[in-house]
């Protein structure tokens, strides 16, 4: 007997339909019809979790999670399903937590019903292939190592790992090639048995949730989720639940100090506490992250920086729980100073935690928050749809049918007995210290067993306990403020315009401003983005002057921090970073106040109200970021290199950090008055803001700067161009010499970014070969976790890349790639007109795919102006190119630009090398070695001589007369 429930609450922008109803066989399902959807999507979320993981077998519920979509009994061709989605602008992926396993997709609104045919075999009769087994469990242990070196992934473990051993979180659930099958084998357990013995044992339709949506109406959707999941299996389980804590009385007044991988100085304090989502309507522990974080006067972070001890502090719910039990998590960045005064940090946490009990819940911080939180929920946007099907997937576990979309919003009527009972979690003996310094001497420590992380576990000390148990009120700590941030107006012209205008206007054009404005026709919110470009070349004019500029960004950052803060608890964001252009300086949030957030920093920009000691710790802050650089994943770095390579102005990292010492805060002062006295700004007012409020807001701007024009247009970035012909190997080694992977990056250039031809070609090349790149090179040759292949685009340039990071030597993956690209060239050959029509079709699709929200709209359009092409109508056009490229013409294309045997293909590839060498195979050797017979290897030293010889890309130019957006 199906039940059913239709009445839920929603945003008032909300325009779908929205049904609730329960298959016979248990199976909840949310169904969401959307008329005016481009792009359908399902989720699956299943309540198990890596912590019903048996204990001989760690990491079984992430492995079940790989090899379940390896084939069903009625689609047995293992990546059937990936190249369906492919082939229809469709795309997959899947998670394991703790105790949720979360499957989901979305694809072109035309293709929901086969898709949905697809994917719900997954749950009805998987076949756990044996073949794909042990490729399988490669592929977990490749994304293990991927997170070795990261400090977050080790961080987390070693919590679990000192955690009780009589609770489930003990467990280690990523899994890797000695937990699925050397231990396994050692016990002679039978994997595929062992798996397929969770599978039948968990994966009950009692314990899923399902979400669609669809454009279709909600009986159709419903009709289709009968037919399709009803034969999912109903095993009548128990939802698994872990009573208890992992932290017993033995994990607490513990201090563990780590060794991190990066320079870092972190302190972060564990508070075990109950699983309080069923208390969503008073959301308890949110109202207390909202005063212990909180970033202005008085706060906890406020004092800590005056006294120059940290940078940084975050509060909350770790998001590390499960059915049962949380962590409460407060984390601070120390400065070096503040490294020495750990517990006089501790001390002010627990003084300001005391000053909030003692006053007890206070009605009106409860009320701003359920007005803020009410005013989010109110004006919500859409958002991409397999992101929203995942997440309301997961929350049907959590919130009832009525509550599902205002569960995580709404706070309902102010309770204080249940907030005041939670601040029993934060009793002085109740909590777990943990320190992670670069500079602890590490010298007899233990070493984790999963990650290698180095560690000491002692007690916070007797000294500290005292000082808890007496403390005194602070008289520098208080509550917030009320916030004067929270928006009060939402008028919105109710005026929709069909079609949508593609385009803003330029509404003032002088040598110091070009301003572009768009009044929101489509999304109709009371809501804006604006953008403000400030270029001028002095600010990296030379490496000296690029980190005078960078300082100055992150002083200001640092210097509205109290001010913006508010702003950010009201919903809004704003963005401060120099590039090689300038300044950018961009913010979003309710119109309301959004031009005062904008003027007030303006204002801080100009006058620069900075001290010595605030000097001292952002500057050391910088440095430490800089010096973090290095320890990034080896992909990221050949990504990085590649631009380098081919981009004219680029300063390194190392060149930064050579220069950064000698700075001072005089040198700043007197820098940033020469970077703002001449500049020109090219801005965008996106939203609920008419012409007449975007004149008044840069002119406002204008004034305060009292800036000149600068005498001459400044020249925009260019890119190098290679010559025909070219095949360029640069060789690096991975700058962290305990990372086990290596990466690369293989590019080849195909030309300018601004020709149709160029574009349109290399997208639909790109559309076809994703998946088979993928299935090749990750599924079956098993290179590494990490495989993406796709366009890149730089200024003036659009290139062909492929990045892979594997522990296979970085000319192997070369010689990989290249052979790939032969394959990829014989599929485009033998691809069938109703296969090239298809892929044609989904690109087609891509390109017109509609805006979700505001800020996607905004996005697209300030990418356009910072291109400086102006070429707002680009994916329109490329959609009417696309089904005129011919097959014939797409493979001479190809042969042209991307076979290795091609006489005018321009190629340059970065290789980074671990430094832990892996064995390679006779054929391996002789494979790598023809690669490196045909290519030319660069070091550092012949980089620079390279580019040298190199011809530079023209400069971006509109592609019409500036007269042309006037208006």
């Amino acid at each position: 007997m199906m039940t059913t429930t239709t009445t839920i609450l929603k945003p008032d922008q909300d325009d779908r339909e929205y049904h609730v109803f329960t298959l016979e066989n248990q199976l909840q399902v949310l169904l969401i019809s959307d008329k005016n959807v481009d792009k359908s999507s399902a989720a699956l979320d299943v309540n198990v979790g890596h912590l019903c993981d048996p204990d001989d077998v760690a990491g079984l519920a992430h492995f079940c999670e790989h090899l379940l979509f390896m084939g069903t009994e009625k689609y047995p061709v293992e990546n059937e399903y990936s190249q369906f989605l492919s082939s229809h602008n469709g795309s997959s992926n899947a998670f394991t937590s703790g105790d949720h396993t979360n499957y989901y997709f979305d694809i072109n609104s035309d293709y929901l019903e086969p898709i949905l045919d697809r994917f719900a075999q997954f749950f009805v009769c998987p076949l756990f292939l044996e073949s794909c087994t042990d490729r399988e469990m490669h592929a977990v242990d490749s994304e293990h190592k991927k997170n070795i070196q990261s400090d977050s992934w080790r961080g987390y473990q070693l919590l679990k790992d000192l955690s009780s051993p009589n609770h489930p979180f003990n467990k280690f659930g990523t899994g890797n090639l000695e937990t699925l099958k050397d231990i396994p084998l050692s016990k002679g357990l039978d994997i595929r048995k062992v798996l397929l013995e969770f599978h039948a044992k968990y994966y009950s339709a009692n314990i899923m949730k399902l979400v669609i949506l669809g454009k279709e109406s909600i009986e159709q959707l419903k009709a289709w989720t009968i037919e399709k999941f009803s034969a999912i299996e109903n095993k009548n389980i128990e939802v698994p639940s872990f009573p208890g804590h992992p932290f017993s009385d033995i994990e607490l007044e513990q201090k563990i100090l780590i060794k991190p991988v990066k320079e870092s100085r972190n302190l972060s304090l564990f508070f075990p506490c109950k699983d309080h989502r069923k208390d969503y309507k008073v959301h308890p522990l949110q109202y207390i992250s909202h005063l212990v974080g909180h970033e202005g006067p008085g706060s906890i972070l406020s004092l800590l920086k005056l006294k120059g001890w940290a940078q940084a502090l975050s509060a909350g719910v770790s998001g590390y729980g499960a059915a049962g039990f949380e962590f409460f998590k407060i984390t601070i960045e120390m400065s070096e100073v503040g490294l020495g005064f750990m517990d006089d940090i501790v001390v002010i946490v627990f003084q300001y935690i005391n000053m909030i009990r003692s006053l007890g819940a206070v009605s009106w911080i409860y009320k701003e928050c359920r007005k803020i939180n009410a005013i989010t929920f109110k004006f919500k946007e859409k958002s991409a749809p397999s992101s929203y099907t995942s997440l309301l997937a997961g929350n049907l576990h959590i919130y009832p049918p009525e509550d599902i979309l205002s569960g995580p919003y709404l706070m309902g009527k102010f309770d204080p007995e249940v907030i005041n009972k939670c601040f029993d979690y934060f009793d002085v003996d109740k909590f777990q210290m943990c320190v992670q310094s670069s500079a602890v001497d590490p010298v007899g420590w233990k070493k984790a067993a999963w990650y290698g992380t180095e560690y000491s576990v002692e007690s916070i000390g007797d000294n500290l306990k005292t000082r808890l148990r007496s403390l005194e009120p602070n008289p520098d700590l208080a509550i917030p403020e009320e916030n004067t941030f929270i928006p009060e107006i939402f008028d919105v012209d109710q005026v929709k315009v069909e079609p949508p205008v593609v385009s803003p206007s330029i509404i003032r054009d002088t040598a110091l401003l070009r301003l572009w404005h768009k009044k929101d026709d489509t999304f109709l919110v009371p809501k804006a983005y604006v953008c403000f470009e400030i270029k001028t070349p002095l600010a990296y004019e030379n490496v000296r002057y690029c980190v005078l500029t960078r300082l100055y960004t992150e002083l200001l950052k640092d210097c509205l921090a109290e001010f913006s803060y508010f702003a950010e608890v009201a919903g809004f964001s704003y963005s401060l970073e120099n590039s090689t252009d300038g300044i950018l300086l961009t913010a979003h949030g309710c119109n309301d106040k959004l031009l005062t957030l904008i003027k007030k920093i303006v204002q801080k920009m100009n006058t620069f109200p900075i001290t010595e000691s605030t000097f001292k710790r952002v500057k050391e802050s910088l440095k430490r970021k800089m010096k973090n650089w290095f320890q990034e994943s080896p992909h990221s770095h050949a990504m990085y290199f590649i631009s380098l390579v081919t981009q004219e102005k680029l300063f390194t990292n190392q060149q930064k950090l050579e220069v950064i010492d000698e700075f001072t805060l005089s040198d700043v002062k007197e820098f940033y008055r020469h970077l703002l006295d001449q500049f020109c700004m090219e801005a965008l007012v996106h939203g609920n803001v008419t012409k007449a409020e975007a004149i008044e807001l840069t002119d406002a701007i204008i004034t305060e700067f009292k800036t000149r024009p600068l005498p001459t247009k400044p020249l925009e970035t260019r890119i190098y161009k290679l010559p025909p012909g070219t095949n360029i190997i640069y060789q690096k080694d991975v700058f962290n010499p305990k990372n086990v992977n290596s990466a690369i990056e293989f590019c080849v250039q195909i030309g300018s970014i601004a020709n149709v031809k160029n574009r349109t070609y290399l997208t639909l090349i790109s559309q076809i070969g994703q998946e088979p790149a993928f299935d090749q090179l990750r599924t079956k040759e098993q290179l590494g976790y990490m495989v993406y292949s796709g366009v890149r685009k730089q200024c003036e340039m659009i290139s062909y890349r492929v990045i892979i990071q594997s522990e296979r030597d970085p000319m192997f993956l070369e010689s990989r790639i290249e052979a790939f690209l032969d394959t990829l060239l014989t599929l485009l050959i033998n691809i069938s007109d109703e296969k090239y029509k298809s892929h044609q079709q989904s690109l087609v699709t891509k390109l017109l795919e509609k805006h979700k929200n505001l800020y996607q709209e905004s996005s697209r359009l300030w990418s356009h102006v910072a291109s400086r092409y102006y070429d707002f109508e680009q994916n329109l056009t490329d959609a009417s190119e696309i089904p005129k490229i011919s097959k014939s013409d797409l493979i001479e294309f190809f042969k042209e630009n991307l076979s290795m045997s091609s006489p005018t293909r321009k190629k340059v590839s970065v290789q980074m090398k671990s430094q832990i060498q892996q064995p390679m195979s006779d054929i391996d050797i002789e494979s790598t070695s023809l690669i490196q017979k045909a290519a030319t290897l660069l070091d550092d030293t012949d980089l620079e001589y390279f580019k040298q010889t190199l011809e530079l890309s023209s400069v971006p130019n509109s592609i019409y007369p500036v007269d042309h957006w006037i208006k």
